[in-house]
């Protein structure tokens, strides 16, 4: 409702005033209308007193003088004659002397005799009254006046003498001077239309009140709903000579009563009137000194939320002075959790170098010139170096390659992009000139670095990210260097250029992978066997199940692309799984077909170790028809030996024959072959190939035969495409050989038909011992990868 904090205070602070002043206002009224009607009732009761002291006080004396001429015998002596002269005279007499407004005389015979003369017959209540010995004075009703009236009886018994005072407006007036109080008084006769007031007819309308009030044991002053408004009224019943029913109303308007106290209800509200203007202004004022270090500090909390700090001076010594400095303190420790969290989010935290954000910042605000290249730096062998020295010293080796890296090129953007690479960026008119410029930081980051008391000496090699599209980010960029680094450690360069056709495309070749399992299931992905020719038997006995897929839209997509892939993203055990479910299925068709052989099966060397995977291996090939054999290569085991042996021995438990493949081909040990239960030695191709060209090769070739033969193994010889290496391998006593001369990787129908061709098996035989026999060739697979 209200948006400023200055109105609000003022609106609230003059709405509670003014409602405090009503409240006042309120209970003082009732309280003085309470007082005002009380004051009113115990005045009406008052007045009532003095109008009944006044009234016993005129009757007495109407009594008395009555009585004083009703005792001369004159007057008696006149009535009895009806000497009408005397009578009047003493009338007369007795309205002065008493200060009546009537006299008259009643006759025995109940003839009225006034100053006038006679008169009708009086009325039958006050003959009644008269009837008497001694009437009581009071209300008087005559010629349809109302009256104070006193009787005597006359000497002699000849009639009576009446006299009365009128009771009329007049009489009202002197009551009402009587009152300290305005009161409107009225004395109501009782007749047959009920109480009335001959003088005023208007009085009429009380009479269920008077009625109420005279049928009430203590009839008191109440209050009463008149023309007017509220009124107090008190009614008192008068005594009456002729039996005439009247009662003396008094009437007190409570609205009269309360329009004493109008210039004091009229001062109060002038000066709640003030009293709210002169809150208004000084809470405005007061609300000002609150509201401006507010608003002070409002500001300035904005301007905090754009990092733009600003101090606040509150000139007050209050509890705003004290918020404003402790805002002041707030900014001052975010400005410095600011500088800190800035300098480990663009700093490494180990070596203090600028980190990978902070490369791409300056990278983003530099200007992208098409000249601009990119060299990820890598330290050779770190983690070893780390291992010898310890972590303190290798962060501090990395940091001391930073700042020669900073002083080399002092304006360069430099950073820290991995534990063991750095990353600069540097202008170069070429390849050429880039590769000149990465040999310089060479020769000059690799001079011994010196840790304390030991000197270390530091190899690195470059890799180099070319000048990117304009639409390339610097994250980019810095991927293809850091790529870079990892092409030319591969290659054994010191510094190499980022080759994008030897990387490929990832991004496509990894969505193979989620296309894999459904090629697994429609059958894009199947099995081609590649047949093994037997030296001592003279026939085909075993084969190498190998995986193939037939991409709908890619064609045929070579292993070396699909199996690598799938060992990094975890789902090489589902292929491997189906490949060995696959070749089980396949050796049973083969023996169903009358060729019971031995099926090998590639064991990746990332579920070697995985004890889970060698469990389910070994009962799947428990269910084999025949044969089953693994190839592993000779360093599987080099990265958890312990859990690869013993999986290893769980296959050999479990009946399956151990190859392994590729030998001679990565980092041969004689030791990981003597620990392990192998049954067959496969020489890589790389040295079959050039076995009747090399006499190094054949050497090689002919000693890891006698070896493997002592170690009780066979050996196959891979890649054999020549009859002249498939003759001399023959010589050498080698137990198989594999490779296109015998066949390629064949469906599962083609072997079946190459296994019953009695033709090819006697090619093999003759080409063994060195005949050239003629032989048209088999159905060809594409050439594998």
């Amino acid at each position: 409702m209200f948006r400023r904090l200055r109105v609000k205070l003022t609106f609230m602070y003059a709405g509670l005033f003014s409602l405090a002043l009503l409240l006042i206002g309120a209970v003082a009224y009732f309280v003085i209308a309470g007082n005002t009607q009380r004051l009113a009732e115990q005045q009406l009761s008052n007045t009532t007193q003095v109008f009944a002291h006044a009234w016993n006080i005129r009757l007495d004396h109407l009594q008395d003088a009555a009585t004083r001429t009703a005792q001369t015998p004159r007057l008696a002596d006149a009535v009895a004659a009806r000497d009408d002269a005397v009578i009047r005279a003493y009338l007369a007499d007795l309205r002065a002397r008493s200060r009546a407004d009537i006299a008259f005389v009643v006759t025995r015979e109940g003839l009225v005799i006034s100053e006038t003369g006679a008169s009708s017959s009086v009325s039958p209540g006050l003959q009644l009254a008269l009837a008497h010995n001694q009437p009581a004075p009071g209300v008087l009703r005559q010629n349809g006046e109302t009256y104070q009236g006193a009787a005597a009886a006359l000497a002699g018994g000849h009639g009576w003498i009446v006299a009365g005072a009128r009771l009329g407006p007049q009489q009202m007036d002197d009551l009402r001077a009587l009152s300290p109080i305005p009161v409107q008084a009225a004395v109501l006769v009782q007749d047959a239309q009920g109480w009335g007031d001959p003088d005023s007819p208007a009085q009429a309308s009380f009479g269920g009140f008077i009625d109420e009030s005279l049928r009430a044991q203590r009839a008191g002053a109440r209050q009463i709903e008149t023309e007017d408004g509220k009124a107090i009224a008190l009614v008192t019943a008068l005594p009456s000579l002729d039996g005439t029913e009247a009662v003396l109303l008094l009437r007190h308007s409570l609205k009269s009563g309360l329009s004493l106290y109008g210039p004091l209800f009229n001062t109060l509200i002038i000066i709640g009137l003030v009293g709210i203007v002169l809150l208004i202004a000084g809470t405005w004022f007061l609300a000002r000194g609150i509201t401006q270090p507010l608003s002070t500090l409002e500001a300035a909390a904005r301007k905090l939320r754009e990092g733009v700090y600003e101090t606040v001076v509150v000139g007050t010594k209050d509890e705003l002075s004290r918020l404003a400095e402790s805002f002041n303190a707030m900014t001052a420790a975010i400005r410095e959790r600011e500088r800190r969290i800035t300098q480990l989010a663009f700093h490494d935290g180990e070596t203090r170098l600028p980190n990978r954000v902070a490369l791409e910042r300056k990278l983003n605000a530099a200007t992208r010139a098409e000249r601009l290249y990119l060299a990820a730096i890598g330290v050779d062998r770190f983690a070893h170096v780390r291992g010898a020295i310890g972590y303190a010293l290798a962060g501090e080796l990395v940091r001391q390659l930073g700042g020669r890296l900073a002083h080399l090129a002092p304006n360069a953007p430099m950073a820290r992009l991995s534990s063991d690479v750095l990353g600069v960026a540097f202008i170069a008119t070429s390849e050429a000139d880039a590769l000149k410029r990465a040999d310089a930081l060479i020769a000059n980051l690799e001079q011994s670095v010196s840790l304390g008391e030991q000197i270390v000496d530091v190899h690195v090699t470059i890799g180099i990210a070319q000048p990117g599209g304009k639409e390339e980010t610097t994250s980019a960029m810095i991927e293809r260097a850091s790529i870079a680094l990892d092409q030319t450690r591969r290659r054994g360069q010191k510094a190499g250029m980022y080759d994008e056709a030897a990387y490929g495309d990832p991004a496509r070749n990894l969505s193979l992978m989620g296309e894999m399992r459904r090629a697994l299931e429609n059958g894009a992905i199947y099995l081609a066997h590649q047949p093994k020719y037997n030296f001592r038997t003279g026939c085909i006995d075993s084969a190498e199940s190998l995986v193939r897929w037939r991409h709908p839209t890619r064609g045929n997509i070579a292993p070396d692309i699909f199996v690598p892939m799938a060992e990094e993203t975890g789902h090489i055990r589902a292929l491997t799984e189906w490949v060995l479910e696959r070749a089980i299925i396949d050796q049973k068709a083969l023996k169903d077909a009358g060729h019971a052989i031995k099926l090998a099966v590639n064991i990746s060397a990332r579920l070697l170790s995985d004890t889970d995977f060698a469990k389910r291996a070994a009962a799947l090939a428990r269910q084999a028809a025949h044969q089953i054999c693994f190839e592993i290569t000779e360093t599987a085991v080099i990265d958890n030996p312990v859990a690869a042996l013993e999986n290893i021995e769980l296959f050999a438990a479990s009946g399956v024959h151990l190859a392994i493949d590729d030998y001679g081909s990565g980092l041969s040990s004689l030791a990981y072959l003597k620990q392990l239960p192998a049954h067959e030695l496969k020489i890589d191709k790389l040295f079959v190939q050039n076995i009747t060209s090399s006499q190094r090769d054949a050497l090689l070739v002919r000693s890891t035969i006698d070896l493997a033969h002592g170690l009780g193994m066979n050996v196959t010889a891979e890649g054999v495409e020549t009859p002249a290496a498939f003759a001399l391998l023959a010589s050498m006593n080698c137990d198989l050989a594999q490779g296109f001369l015998i066949s390629r990787p064949a469906s599962l129908e083609e072997l079946i038909a190459l296994l019953s061709d009695d033709r090819r098996l006697q090619f093999y035989k003759q080409t063994a011992l060195g005949a050239t026999p003629h032989l048209a060739p088999a159905p060809q697979q594409p050439k594998q990868a």
